[in-house]
């Protein structure tokens, strides 16, 4: 074969590659910028400082400020001349068989770089800022074929305007400044929305370094100059919510939004690995009572702060004590999944069992695990699952046991979620539940003048065992006090109450206080979301389709509910038990009969053709 057509058949076509490289997966401008303050995290920086550069440009035929420049400043220990063309190089670096910091993969500065822009330009010295070396990749070059190693360092006293933007570039001893230009591919077109989201982001992912003192600053510059009113450091965002000062809203800028899960909200695992045991962490928090209870009957996630634990919503999976990703997998749709925080952390030596990404953007065997706690999966044989990944040599076998006590403690923790506000109902609530415990306070009271009053009839009210019992079964003490006075207030012999009780198979059960019985029903239950959840009046709307799919929803279920009756009464043996069995349904039938005689309930009449 000619060698002319050989030299066209390249393994790997410069220009291809490049472009392949350019869509190597970073969610965005905010975690591609990361990996330049990973760099110098690494090298010990105290400050790191990020740099929106902007200018006007005509769009629509209107200026608009567009971004022109971001550049990151450091002032770590600097590179000489060899690491600096080590740091260019795709796949190369100083710290491939490092285990013990948050690099490792030798991709960070070139492939970040040039998913944003087509040029990034490094300034870095070692023994003041006069006396900084620098060089660049220049997509431009690159793909024309001028440019195919990396240019060899030349001295290049930084400049002054970085050094008058900057508060260590003029003054450190050594640093670094790695700046990006002709960007294309920048995620937010202005600055202040890109500042807002890098912030959000490093303000999580860089959480521990910023609790011991690092400082990440974020500035855009305009006209040459500095804006004060976008010129601020990264306050911490904690997805566990323990952490204060934090930029969590008021009132929880101040003060910790949730409470450690369990008696320290740690948990400890070791994971043996290629013959060396690891600890791996777990940790657990979920919302205070005053987060989710409000005094003035709002709703907490239409709050500031509940719109920003929205954000913060998945486990934290921390390596090296910097976040790779805030995993939603683990994650279902109900609302209340934001009042919840975890977190897992590992160190380096595990990112294979964990399937931790060169981007560290994610750690891709950990978030496939939780498929296997799906609904449709739970039933499956983990012992049988074991046995396949023991023989395959599937690494994920080693996250079993700290995946179960994960999902374990989920379930917990959203069951303490659901009883928090079981007490706090909203208006509409609160209106319907009364008004039927009223009427059933006045049937109670029928059966008394009946002659057929009980013991517990004449028990005087004891408000303080209410309150304790309401707390006792997961209330706040907020809600179980609002909902004691009201007994005493309204003389309601009828209250309605919610458990939630795995344990049982009861769908309600009656508990007989001083001066109330509580109907306790048990939300474990799947009675109690098929049937009463289904038809709670805060969820009606005027959607007739879903009013409708409601409606048939819960009558079906207390259709299967009788039909469960029907088959328990069946399977009793006949004779003296099933007689009395019958005669319990009977005997039921007919106070229902009496406690639905005369109800103001009016008939709900749906055309079938919508």
């Amino acid at each position: 074969m000619a060698a002319g057509l050989m030299s066209n058949r390249e393994v790997i076509p410069q220009r291809l590659a490049i472009r392949a490289m350019r869509d190597s997966g970073y969610k965005s401008t905010a975690h591609a910028a990361a990996e330049l303050i990973d760099n110098a995290v690494q090298v010990e920086a105290k400050t790191v400082e990020v740099f929106i550069i902007e200018e006007r440009e005509l769009v629509n035929n209107q200026e608009r400020w567009r971004i022109k420049q971001i550049a990151v400043v450091d002032d770590g220990c600097g590179m000489d001349e060899t690491v600096l063309q080590m740091a260019l190089q795709f796949g190369n670096g100083t710290h491939l068989n490092d285990r013990k910091g948050i690099g490792r993969f030798g991709m960070g500065i070139p492939n970040s770089s040039i998913s944003q822009c087509r040029r990034v330009d490094i300034w870095t010295w070692q023994a003041g800022a006069d006396n900084a070396i620098t060089s660049c990749i220049d997509l431009d070059a690159v793909e024309s074929g001028e440019m195919v190693v990396v240019p060899e360092p030349a001295h290049s006293p930084l400049a002054p305007m970085w050094r008058q933007w900057s508060h260590t570039a003029g003054s450190s001893e050594s640093g670094t400044l790695v700046a990006w230009s002709k960007p294309d591919r920048v995620t937010w077109k202005g600055s202040k929305a890109t500042l807002d989201h890098i912030e959000l982001l490093v303000g999580r992912i860089y959480r521990k370094f910023l609790a011991r003192g690092l400082v990440i600053r974020f500035a855009v510059v305009r006209n040459g100059m500095i804006q004060t009113d976008m010129d601020r450091n990264a306050r911490t965002n904690d997805p566990l919510y323990l952490t204060s000062p934090s930029c969590t809203p008021l009132p929880f800028d101040s003060q910790p939004m949730f409470r450690p899960y369990g008696e320290t909200g740690e948990e400890r695992f070791s994971i043996e690995f290629k013959g060396t045991k690891h600890d791996v962490f777990l940790r657990f928090s979920y919302a205070k009572d005053e987060a989710r209870i409000r005094d003035d009957g709002k709703n907490p996630g239409d709050e500031a702060y509940g719109k920003h634990a929205r954000a913060n919503v998945g486990v934290s999976v921390v390596r090296a004590d910097r976040e790779l990703e805030l995993d939603t997998s683990w994650v279902n749709r109900d609302l209340r999944e934001r009042w919840w925080g975890a977190e897992i952390e590992f160190p380096p030596e595990l990112d294979e069992v964990f399937g931790v990404t060169n981007n560290k953007q994610s750690a891709t065997h950990f978030s496939e695990m939780a498929a296997y706690y799906s609904d449709e999966n739970r039933e499956q044989d983990w012992k049988e699952r074991r046995d396949e990944w023991e023989a395959d040599g599937d690494l994920r076998l080693h996250l079993v046991d700290v995946c179960n006590r994960l999902a374990t403690h989920l379930n917990k923790i959203r069951s303490l979620l659901r009883q928090q506000t079981a007490g706090a109902r909203t208006a509409k609530q609160q209106r319907h539940e009364d008004k039927v415990a009223d009427r059933a306070t006045e049937k109670f009271k029928e059966r008394q003048e009946e002659g057929f009053g009980v013991e517990q009839d004449h028990v005087p009210l004891d408000k303080r065992k209410i309150q304790e019992d309401l707390v006792e079964k997961g209330y706040a003490e907020k809600q179980a006090r609002e909902i004691a006075d009201a007994v005493e207030d309204h003389d309601r012999q009828v209250i309605f109450v919610i458990k939630d009780n795995p344990e049982s198979t009861s769908f309600f059960h009656p508990d007989f206080l001083p001066g109330v019985t509580e109907i306790v029903f048990n939300a474990k239950h799947p009675a109690y979301s098929l049937l009463v959840k289904m038809l709670d009046p805060d969820l009606i709307t005027d959607d007739v389709d879903s009013l409708k799919a409601r409606i048939y929803g819960a009558s079906d279920t207390l259709k299967m509910l009788l039909c469960a009756w029907a088959r328990y009464e069946m399977e009793e043996r006949e004779g003296a038990r099933r007689d009395k069995v019958k005669e319990v349904r009977q005997e039921w039938g007919k106070m229902a009969h009496q406690f639905l005689a005369g109800s103001d309930v009016e008939p709900i009449a749906i055309s079938v053709d919508g």
